[in-house]
């Protein structure tokens, strides 16, 4: 009786043990959860869709995202991370910093894209712009050469630049030489699109110097003693 008892408790044992135990594939399958009653979730870990739609980088125009890939066919560049981007014409931090636009011509550019390097300081970058009407292309022009910045990344300088137009397209190049040829990519373009260049100004700068430094990275150096 003694060993009846002991082997029917131990059966039981391994019953309960058994059914106490649940496979992955069981917690899998089990339902979601759900809140208790009253329970009250924090509004500010909510999704709104439209803050979302709002703040999404708009989608590059195709037909400029197409010419800045046919320019890289013909005259590669071999830098970590490139891509081609939409700049917001409704932003003006953006369009003055990436493009040289200002208030007072934006209005006049119908669309325009940017490609650069995502990773790292690299002095490389091609604007292409399109205008809405062909005779504001040079005005476009020239405010790019005259407002975007060949030191916009602060540690590393671009020492050419090239801007050119043809029909209501402008295009702007500049680059450290050591990474990129301007002048071999403004040239691409010409041959790609067959096109002559209706205006085309380039902008030489010299090597950085101690004094075209911004006052900000200039170090004092110890005075030493004679």
């Amino acid at each position: 009786m003694k060993k009846l008892l002991f082997a029917t408790a131990l059966l039981a044992a391994l019953l309960l043990s058994a059914c106490g135990k649940k496979t992955d594939d069981d917690l899998m399958n089990q339902p979601a959860s759900t809140p208790e009653a009253g329970m009250e979730i924090d509004p500010e870990f909510s999704v709104d869709p439209e803050d979302t739609a709002e703040n999404a980088q708009p989608a590059p125009d195709a037909e400029l995202n197409d010419m800045v890939d046919e320019i890289y066919k013909l005259q590669p560049v071999d830098l970590m991370g490139m891509e081609t981007t939409a700049i917001d014409l409704t932003d003006e931090s953006w369009y003055s910093y990436l493009a040289g636009l200002t208030a007072d011509n934006v209005g006049k550019v119908d669309a325009a894209v940017i490609s650069e390097s995502m990773t790292g300081s690299q002095a490389y970058s091609l604007v292409l712009a399109r205008v809405k009407d062909p005779a504001d292309a040079k005005e476009i022009a020239t405010s790019m050469e005259d407002n975007i910045d060949l030191r916009k990344w602060v540690c590393v300088v671009a020492d050419r630049a090239r801007v050119v137009t043809f029909g209501d397209k402008v295009l702007f190049v500049m680059a450290d030489s050591e990474l990129a040829d301007v002048d071999a990519l403004v040239d691409a373009a010409a041959q790609a699109f067959g096109v002559t260049f209706d205006m085309d100004d380039s902008i030489v700068s010299n090597d950085a110097t101690e004094g075209d430094l911004p006052p900000e990275l200039l170090i004092d150096a110890p005075a030493v003693a004679d």
